[in-house]
Protein backbone atom coordinates (compact mmCIF):
# COMPACT_ATOMS: atom_id res chain seq x y z
CA UNK A 1 0.00 0.00 0.00
CA UNK A 2 1.49 3.40 -1.13
CA UNK A 3 1.70 6.09 1.81
CA UNK A 4 -0.70 8.95 1.69
CA UNK A 5 2.24 11.39 1.36
CA UNK A 6 2.91 9.81 -2.14
CA UNK A 7 -0.62 9.33 -3.34
CA UNK A 8 -2.14 12.38 -5.86
CA UNK A 9 -3.53 15.24 -4.28
CA UNK A 10 -6.44 14.95 -6.68
CA UNK A 11 -7.41 12.22 -4.72
CA UNK A 12 -6.64 13.66 -1.00
CA UNK A 13 -8.57 16.81 -2.33
CA UNK A 14 -11.49 14.69 -3.61
CA UNK A 15 -12.00 12.47 -0.61
CA UNK A 16 -11.76 16.11 1.94
CA UNK A 17 -14.08 17.85 -0.53
CA UNK A 18 -16.71 14.38 -0.93
CA UNK A 19 -15.57 11.72 1.42
CA UNK A 20 -19.03 10.20 0.91
CA UNK A 21 -17.67 9.30 -2.56
CA UNK A 22 -14.13 9.11 -1.75
CA UNK A 23 -11.85 7.65 -4.47
CA UNK A 24 -9.59 6.44 -1.22
CA UNK A 25 -9.56 3.32 -0.03
CA UNK A 26 -10.74 2.87 3.00
CA UNK A 27 -7.43 2.38 5.05
CA UNK A 28 -6.22 5.49 3.05
CA UNK A 29 -9.16 7.05 4.33
CA UNK A 30 -8.72 6.17 8.09
CA UNK A 31 -5.19 7.31 8.37
CA UNK A 32 -6.15 10.58 6.48
CA UNK A 33 -8.43 11.02 8.93
CA UNK A 34 -6.26 10.33 11.78
CA UNK A 35 -3.49 12.43 10.19
CA UNK A 36 -6.22 15.56 10.02
CA UNK A 37 -7.26 14.81 14.01
CA UNK A 38 -3.21 14.72 14.19
CA UNK A 39 -2.79 18.41 12.81
CA UNK A 40 -5.78 19.76 14.87
CA UNK A 41 -4.26 18.31 17.82
CA UNK A 42 -0.96 19.93 17.19
CA UNK A 43 -2.37 23.52 16.56
CA UNK A 44 -3.83 23.31 20.02
CA UNK A 45 -0.91 21.57 21.87
CA UNK A 46 2.68 22.30 19.87
CA UNK A 47 4.21 19.65 22.77
CA UNK A 48 4.63 16.47 20.92
CA UNK A 49 4.44 15.02 24.03
CA UNK A 50 0.60 16.06 24.90
CA UNK A 51 -0.03 15.68 21.33
CA UNK A 52 0.57 12.38 20.91
CA UNK A 53 -1.25 11.14 24.21
CA UNK A 54 -4.45 13.41 23.24
CA UNK A 55 -4.06 11.40 19.96
CA UNK A 56 -3.96 8.24 21.50
CA UNK A 57 -7.16 8.70 23.53
CA UNK A 58 -9.34 9.73 20.20
CA UNK A 59 -7.52 6.59 18.37
CA UNK A 60 -6.94 3.66 20.99
CA UNK A 61 -6.54 0.84 18.57
CA UNK A 62 -3.45 2.35 17.45
CA UNK A 63 0.07 1.96 18.79
CA UNK A 64 2.39 4.74 20.31
CA UNK A 65 5.27 4.43 17.56
CA UNK A 66 1.79 4.83 14.98
CA UNK A 67 1.05 7.90 16.75
CA UNK A 68 4.35 9.51 16.56
CA UNK A 69 4.45 8.61 12.77
CA UNK A 70 1.06 10.51 12.50
CA UNK A 71 2.18 13.17 14.18
CA UNK A 72 5.48 13.81 12.19
CA UNK A 73 3.10 13.08 8.85
CA UNK A 74 0.27 15.49 10.13
CA UNK A 75 3.86 18.34 10.86
CA UNK A 76 4.70 17.48 6.85
CA UNK A 77 1.54 17.30 5.34
CA UNK A 78 -0.13 20.33 7.13
CA UNK A 79 2.29 22.57 8.29
CA UNK A 80 0.70 24.63 11.04
CA UNK A 81 2.11 28.32 13.10
CA UNK A 82 4.01 26.67 14.82
CA UNK A 83 6.23 24.43 12.36
CA UNK A 84 6.26 27.07 9.57
CA UNK A 85 9.47 28.11 9.25
CA UNK A 86 8.44 32.13 9.32
CA UNK A 87 11.97 33.45 9.78
CA UNK A 88 13.02 31.51 6.22
CA UNK A 89 9.94 32.69 4.22
CA UNK A 90 10.36 36.69 5.23
CA UNK A 91 13.75 36.70 3.97
CA UNK A 92 12.92 35.22 0.82
CA UNK A 93 10.42 37.40 0.50
CA UNK A 94 12.57 40.81 1.51
CA UNK A 95 15.42 39.22 -0.40
CA UNK A 96 13.06 38.54 -3.31
CA UNK A 97 11.45 42.47 -3.44
CA UNK A 98 14.77 43.77 -3.17
CA UNK A 99 15.61 41.93 -6.35
CA UNK A 100 12.98 43.31 -8.25
CA UNK A 101 13.73 47.09 -6.81
CA UNK A 102 17.41 46.34 -8.56
CA UNK A 103 16.19 44.92 -11.62
CA UNK A 104 13.75 48.09 -11.95
CA UNK A 105 15.81 50.34 -11.19
CA UNK A 106 18.35 48.73 -14.15
CA UNK A 107 15.47 49.68 -16.97
CA UNK A 108 14.64 52.90 -15.07
CA UNK A 109 11.44 53.49 -17.25
CA UNK A 110 7.79 55.12 -15.26
CA UNK A 111 6.49 52.02 -14.92
CA UNK A 112 9.68 50.92 -13.80
CA UNK A 113 9.70 53.58 -11.09
CA UNK A 114 6.12 52.89 -10.33
CA UNK A 115 7.19 49.70 -9.00
CA UNK A 116 10.11 50.22 -7.25
CA UNK A 117 7.27 52.47 -5.28
CA UNK A 118 5.06 49.77 -4.59
CA UNK A 119 8.12 47.03 -3.78
CA UNK A 120 9.20 50.13 -1.27
CA UNK A 121 5.70 50.07 0.53
CA UNK A 122 5.94 45.76 0.55
CA UNK A 123 9.53 45.92 1.97
CA UNK A 124 8.23 48.38 4.64
CA UNK A 125 5.43 45.74 5.11
CA UNK A 126 7.87 43.31 5.09
CA UNK A 127 10.21 44.55 7.51
CA UNK A 128 7.94 45.98 9.66
CA UNK A 129 8.02 49.04 12.15
CA UNK A 130 10.44 49.91 14.48
CA UNK A 131 9.38 48.74 17.98
CA UNK A 132 8.66 52.28 19.86
CA UNK A 133 10.49 51.91 23.26
CA UNK A 134 13.64 50.44 23.10
CA UNK A 135 15.74 49.77 25.91
CA UNK A 136 18.42 52.27 24.87
CA UNK A 137 21.76 51.33 26.76
CA UNK A 138 23.50 54.79 26.55
CA UNK A 139 20.78 55.67 29.03
CA UNK A 140 21.25 53.43 31.27
CA UNK A 141 25.57 54.59 31.39
CA UNK A 142 24.24 57.94 33.74
CA UNK A 143 22.36 56.44 35.88
CA UNK A 144 23.44 54.83 38.83
CA UNK A 145 21.63 51.77 40.19
CA UNK A 146 21.71 50.39 43.94
CA UNK A 147 21.39 47.34 45.63
CA UNK A 148 19.13 47.62 48.49
CA UNK A 149 18.94 45.11 50.98
CA UNK A 150 16.71 45.00 54.20
CA UNK A 151 17.39 43.00 57.22
CA UNK A 152 14.89 43.51 59.90
CA UNK A 153 14.09 47.81 59.89
CA UNK A 154 17.33 48.45 58.61
CA UNK A 155 17.90 49.11 55.10
CA UNK A 156 21.44 48.95 53.42
CA UNK A 157 22.05 50.70 50.33
CA UNK A 158 25.51 49.89 47.51
CA UNK A 159 26.04 50.44 43.88
CA UNK A 160 26.75 47.79 41.65
CA UNK A 161 30.32 49.04 41.41
CA UNK A 162 30.57 48.79 45.35
CA UNK A 163 29.40 45.30 45.51
CA UNK A 164 31.88 43.85 43.39
CA UNK A 165 34.65 45.17 45.42
CA UNK A 166 33.43 43.84 48.38
CA UNK A 167 35.69 41.26 50.02
CA UNK A 168 35.24 37.81 48.96
CA UNK A 169 34.28 36.78 52.43
CA UNK A 170 31.19 39.40 52.53
CA UNK A 171 30.06 38.03 49.76
CA UNK A 172 30.03 34.74 50.08
CA UNK A 173 28.26 35.47 53.67
CA UNK A 174 26.00 37.51 51.92
CA UNK A 175 25.35 34.55 49.44
CA UNK A 176 25.33 32.31 52.55
CA UNK A 177 22.62 34.83 54.20
CA UNK A 178 20.52 34.91 50.65
CA UNK A 179 20.72 30.97 49.82
CA UNK A 180 20.03 30.00 53.33
CA UNK A 181 16.51 31.45 53.33
CA UNK A 182 16.61 32.28 57.20
CA UNK A 183 16.82 35.67 58.99
CA UNK A 184 19.57 37.38 60.61
CA UNK A 185 19.79 39.25 63.52
CA UNK A 186 20.69 42.54 63.07
CA UNK A 187 24.16 42.71 64.61
CA UNK A 188 25.25 39.68 61.88
CA UNK A 189 24.18 41.94 59.15
CA UNK A 190 25.95 45.05 60.39
CA UNK A 191 29.11 42.60 60.76
CA UNK A 192 28.59 41.85 57.18
CA UNK A 193 28.30 45.07 55.70
CA UNK A 194 31.34 46.71 57.51
CA UNK A 195 33.65 43.56 57.06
Amino acid sequence: MKDLEFLNYELIKSHILDPDNSPLSEKHQDMLNRIVSAAKVLDNNPNRKQAVALHLAKYPHIKRSQAYMDMKMAGKMFSSFHTFPFDYWQTWLINDIVRNIKRCEDRDSLKDRLTIAKEHANLANAIGKKPEGLDDMHRHENREFYIVVQLDNNVYKTTVDEMHKLPTLTMRAINKVLTAGFPIDEEEAKRIIES
